[in-house]
């Protein structure tokens, strides 16, 4: 029998910060919003992180988000860092689509999931088209589970 998630940790996606300084998010009421046409760049969110629960430290299972994209947007890359470390990376995805909720299980090199070092960030490669009305992505939240 698995192990039961103990906490799920979120943030909204009005906290989506972009790496490049020369990109912009807005926000609305129920998303951040990536809208620079002909475009790509890394885009990141810090998610709050219970550490240690009851004496016992966490392990990270999954990341997750929640996402709406136009046609030509697309997350190509989902990686998740605890403090300086990578501990999973999710190259050559697509995530694309309406109201998606896609699931990153997390696993160290042996399978395990990670314990929680410091505190967990999400790092979302963004690439988008030339159309503005459909080169667009939406973050609404993202998250982690925690065991």
């Amino acid at each position: 029998m698995g192990m039961a998630i103990s906490q799920a940790m979120w943030a909204h996606g009005h906290s989506i910060q972009p790496e490049d300084p020369t990109l912009t998010v807005g926000r609305v009421g129920w998303a951040g919003q990536i809208k620079h046409p002909n475009s790509q760049g890394w885009y990141h969110i810090s998610i709050p992180t219970a550490v240690i629960i009851t004496d016992i430290r966490m392990r990270v299972d999954a990341a997750l988000i929640l996402v709406s994209t136009g046609t030509q947007g697309v997350i190509r890359n989902v990686h998740v860092y605890d403090g300086r470390t990578k501990i999973a990376g999710n190259d050559n995805v697509a995530v694309s689509g309406v109201n998606q909720l896609s699931r990153f299980p997390v696993r160290d090199p042996a399978g395990n999931r990670p314990l929680v070092g410091f505190g967990i960030g999400l790092s979302m490669f963004v690439k988008l088209g030339a159309d503005p009305q459909q080169a667009w992505v939406e973050i609404s939240a993202a998250g982690v589970d925690l065991m």
